[in-house]
C-alpha cells in the first residue's frame, strides 16, 4: 500500500530505468533522527526501486565519524552525516564527498538537564552524554558548555536512545538529546533544554568521488531517489507517520504526527549542498589541520546531482504532480 500510494503521485522512470536489474547500495546514518531518516524512509516506502536502487541502511546511529569512515573505506556507497566528520576527512586527504543537504539549518538538538540544573555553567565537573568523542554534534556540545564557562566530563554513548536512558537513570547529569526527544524528555522528566547550535552548517549526504567517476549513472539514480523521498516526506504524511513511527519507535500516533509537522518546512525541495557557514567549521579545525583555513565548499561538496535534477526540469515534475 505504501509503494502504490507513492507510486501513484511521483514521476515515473524512462524505459531504461525501469527494466535495469536493481543495484544494491548501503547507507550508513550518524544518528538517529528524523532529519537523517530520508534513506530508509525513501526505501521503506518503494521511492528508491522505481530507480533501479535496492537500498539498504545497515548501520543506524552509528556516529557521524564511524558513519564517513564507513564510506571511504567502502563498508558503504553513502553516509548522512554532518559536513564537519567530511570536512575532517578531506583534509585528512581521504576520498568523501558532499552531494546535498536534505534540510535547512535548524535547532534540532539540545543539551537536556535534570530539572535542579538550570544553567549549563552548573556543569562544571558534570558528567556529559555523547554520542561520539569527535562527532559535530559532540564538538558543539562541548563548545556550548565551555562558553557557558563550565569544564565537563564528556562519556560517547553511541546512540541518543542510550544518551535518553542513562540521564533518566541519573548515571549522567546531562546529555545532548534530537528534538525528536526533547519534547518527550520535558514532559516524562521534567528535564530543561537548552538549544544547541551546530556551527550553522545542516546534516548531509555524501559518498565518494571514486565512485561517482566509476558509474556516475548510479550516483544520479541514488540521488533522484533521495529528492523524491524528500518529496514523499514534504508531501504524504499518511505514508510517512506510520514510518516515523517505526523508525523512531513512537507508540503515540499524535507525538509522531507533531514531530511530522515540525520537520516538513525544513526539508528542502532543492537539497543543493550550499555551505553557507563554512568558516564556521573552518574555526574548529584549524587547530588541528591548519590548511583548513583555505577549504572551499568545492573541496568538500559536489553540487552537480542536484543541479542536473533542477535543470531537466525533474524536481518540479515530482511537485507538479502532487498539485494535479
Amino acid at each position: 500500500m505504501l509503494a502504490g500510494a507513492t507510486a501513484a503521485s511521483t514521476i515515473s522512470l524512462s524505459r531504461g530505468e525501469a527494466q535495469q536489474t536493481p543495484q544494491k547500495i548501503r547507507v550508513a546514518t550518524g544518528l538517529l533522527a528524523t532529519w537523517q531518516s530520508t534513506a530508509w524512509l525513501g526505501a521503506e516506502a518503494g521511492v528508491f526501486k522505481k530507480h533501479g536502487i535496492e537500498l539498504s541502511v545497515p548501520a543506524i546511529a552509528v556516529g557521524g565519524p564511524q558513519a564517513a569512515a564507513g564510506v571511504i573505506r567502502g563498508d558503504f556507497e553513502f553516509a548522512h552525516t554532518g559536513v564537519l566528520p567530511v570536512a575532517e576527512e578531506v583534509l585528512k586527504g581521504n576520498d568523501i564527498v558532499i552531494l546535498a543537504t536534505p534540510t535547512t539549518e535548524f535547532t534540532n538538538q539540545f543539551v537536556m538537564t535534570p530539572r535542579e540544573i538550570t544553567g549549563l555553567d552548573q556543569l562544571a565537573g558534570k558528567k556529559v552524554g555523547v554520542l561520539s568523542e569527535t562527532g559535530q554534534t559532540s564538538v558543539a556540545t562541548r563548545i556550548a558548555i565551555e562558553k557557558a564557562g563550565a569544564t565537563a566530563t564528556y562519556l560517547p554513548l553511541v546512540r541518543f536512545d542510550r544518551i535518553f536512558a542513562a540521564l533518566a537513570a541519573g548515571e549522567i547529569d546531562a546529555g545532548v538529546l534530537p528534538v525528536d526527544l526533547r519534547f518527550v524528555g520535558a514532559s516524562r522528566h521534567g528535564w530543561n533544554a537548552f538549544p544547541l547550535h551546530e556551527f550553522g552548517t545542516p546534516s548531509i549526504f555524501a559518498s565518494t568521488r571514486k565512485l561517482i567517476a566509476s558509474d556516475r549513472d548510479l550516483v544520479r539514480r541514488v540521488m533522484r531517489g533521495f529528492v523524491e523521498a524528500i518529496y514523499v516526506f514534504k508531501t504524504q504524511p499518511d505514508v510517512v507517520v506510520p514510518l516515523l513511527q517505526r523508525y523512531l519507535d513512537i507508540a503515540d500516533r499524535s507525538a509522531a504526527e507533531d514531530l511530522y509537522k515540525f520537520h516538513v518546512p525544513v526539508f528542502q525541495k532543492v537539497p543543493k549542498p550550499l555551505l553557507d557557514n563554512l568558516k564556521n567549521v573552518q574555526d574548529v579545525l584549524v587547530g588541528k589541520y591548519p590548511a583548513a583555513i583555505s577549504l572551499k565548499e568545492s573541496d568538500i561538496a559536489d553540487a552537480s546531482f542536484i543541479e542536473e535534477m533542477e535543470h531537466d526540469g525533474f524536481i518540479e515534475h515530482l511537485y507538479a504532480s502532487r498539485t494535479k
